[in-house]
């Protein structure tokens, strides 16, 4: 059991020190970046504050450039199984992210949901 265990310890110990912790958590393209473990949103350079479910939304929506989100399931990512929100909250949310981030980023899939788009996956 010793000598597992210290192969897994050493193990472990490469891998933290091979990898930057940070590059990991930030979401990056043209003009945006999302810190992720900072829960902070960039554009050009500049902070831009958004609230828990915006940033939630964006994080949800930005992790999978391209990929079509229905409004089931960002309603289940984001508020959970058990909470009851109504119709229209999400579009709210949306709309507010892009009032924030500009227009760019997430284009309406009329019918079915929400997608991140950059000039990458259009």
């Amino acid at each position: 059991p010793s000598v597992i265990l210290a192969r897994i310890e050493s193990i472990l110990a490469r891998r933290k020190g091979d990898t930057n912790e940070e590059d990991h958590e930030n979401l990056e393209f043209p003009g945006l970046r999302i810190s992720v473990k900072k829960r902070k949103v960039f554009i050009n350079q500049k902070e831009v504050k958004l609230p828990q479910k915006e940033f939630q939304i964006l994080q949800l929506l930005a992790r999978e450039p391209g990929k079509v989100f229905s409004r089931e399931e960002i309603y289940r990512e984001v508020w959970g199984k058990s909470v009851i929100v109504g119709d229209r909250t999400l579009d709210v949310h949306i709309r507010k992210i892009r009032k924030n981030i500009g227009t760019q980023y997430i284009e309406t899939i009329v019918g079915v949901g929400y997608a991140f788009r950059t000039k990458d996956n259009n």
